[in-house]
Parts: C-alpha cells; sequence; structure tokens
C-alpha cells in the first residue's frame, strides 16, 4: 500500500532575495501540523547531499535548529557574514529546512516508518546597482533551435545580469505542444533545454514560458522562433 506524505512545516514564499544593502533577511516558518517538530534550517551552494557542517558559506543562519510547536512559528535570520561575491550578477544559495517529527509513543516492539522531511528553496544574492529587472530578463532571453542525435534542444541565452527560473515551457508548432524540460539560468550564460518527444526541427513555430518572479508568481511570455 502506498499514501500521500505531506510535510507540516511550511516556509512563507517560494524563493529568498538578499539584497546586498540589506543588514539581514528573515524567513518565517510555520507548523501546520498537530505536532511540536524540531526543525534544522542551513544554506548550500547546489551540492544537495553535502553534510551541512562542511559547507564553508559567506552567511550564519539563526536558529540552526529550533523547536517549533503545533500552529506556531520560528523566524529564521540569514545574516551576510561579509565575504567577498560576485559584484556584476546574482548570486544562488539554498535554503533547506529538515524536519524531524517526535519519536512515536507506545510503539515498543512494532515496526514503525517516520519520515524526516526537508525543502529546498532558492535563496538569490543580489548586489546593489545591477543593471535592469528581474523582470526585465526574463521577457529579454534569446531563444533558437538545435537538433543532434540525441533530439531537438530549445537553445536559451540569458545576457542579463540576474537568474531566470521557468515554472513551464512549451514549444508550439503546426497546431501541437511539446513540452521542454527547462532549469534555472545563470546570469550571462547559455543553457539547452531538451524538447520532449520532438525527433525533428521544423520552420517557424513558438516557445511559449512562465518565467518565476520574486514574489513567486509568473512571467508569460511567448517568442517566435
Amino acid at each position: 500500500m502506498a499514501s500521500n506524505c505531506y510535510a507540516d512545516i511550511v516556509i512563507s514564499g517560494t524563493r529568498i532575495i538578499y539584497q546586498q544593502s540589506a543588514k539581514d533577511v528573515s524567513v518565517k516558518l510555520d507548523n501546520r501540523g498537530q505536532k511540536p517538530l524540531l526543525v534544522q534550517s542551513w544554506l548550500d551552494d547546489g551540492r544537495d547531499s553535502v553534510n551541512p557542517q562542511e559547507l564553508k558559506l559567506p552567511f550564519l543562519v539563526t536558529p540552526p535548529v529550533s523547536r517549533i510547536d503545533p500552529n506556531k512559528g520560528q523566524t529564521i535570520r540569514i545574516t551576510s557574514l561579509g565575504a567577498e561575491l560576485p559584484k556584476d550578477k546574482e548570486s544562488l544559495f539554498w535554503f533547506n529546512v529538515l524536519e524531524v517529527p517526535p519519536k512515536a509513543k507506545n510503539t515498543d516492539g512494532e515496526n514503525i516508518v517516520q519520515l524526516a522531511f526537508r525543502t529546498r528553496i532558492k535563496m538569490f544574492y543580489r548586489p546593489d546597482g545591477l543593471q535592469g529587472t528581474p523582470e526585465e530578463a526574463a521577457t529579454k532571453l534569446q531563444w533558437s533551435l538545435r537538433k543532434d542525435a540525441q533530439g531537438v534542444y530549445a537553445e536559451v541565452k540569458n545576457s542579463s545580469q540576474y537568474y531566470v527560473s521557468f515554472s513551464d515551457a512549451t514549444y508550439l508548432n503546426n497546431n501541437k505542444k511539446y513540452s521542454i524540460d527547462t532549469s534555472a539560468i545563470a546570469p550571462g550564460s547559455s543553457a539547452s533545454f531538451k524538447i520532449k518527444d520532438l525527433s525533428n526541427t521544423a520552420s517557424g513555430g513558438k516557445i511559449k514560458y512562465s518565467a518565476i518572479n520574486d514574489y513567486g508568481g509568473s512571467i508569460e511570455r511567448e517568442v517566435n522562433i
């Protein structure tokens, strides 16, 4: 048998923006469950399998461990330690929350399974004085198509100083829709995204995509190829 499992800890927001001029940023955690939980919070640099104690990042997360009672909250503070980070583009880190449930009572001699849920969201460190805006970056991507032996790819170039994250992307051609595998694209870089179920390129067509803004909302865009 299988059943759905849900995390009880809810993070206020889908991403964190750390502006360089800010002394620190706060993240609110809420326990929507019925049991007290032990919560560990930390940042990583994209290596999600590395032990948090082994990561040397220019930020301090406090408190790193806390107890959150049912229907209560906890504010996590992220503070920059002043290390040198690129000043001409955003840097990407990941905020992690691991919730550990209390030990089940009256289960001696029984076989039980307890799950520790981990939630991970992006944190963008944004230097002051970057050109343009994140919204403009999402609308000024340059797209093209490329084919090789493995299939057809959507090539995208991000000339801005901001990261662009996608929630959805589709290639439209001859009244057909093809889903595109996407990921966040770094500032000043290019990426190739596989177009599913498409084996041959065709003239024309459009790319329709949704980028995610600072508040978790969508920026819709459609471009001709």
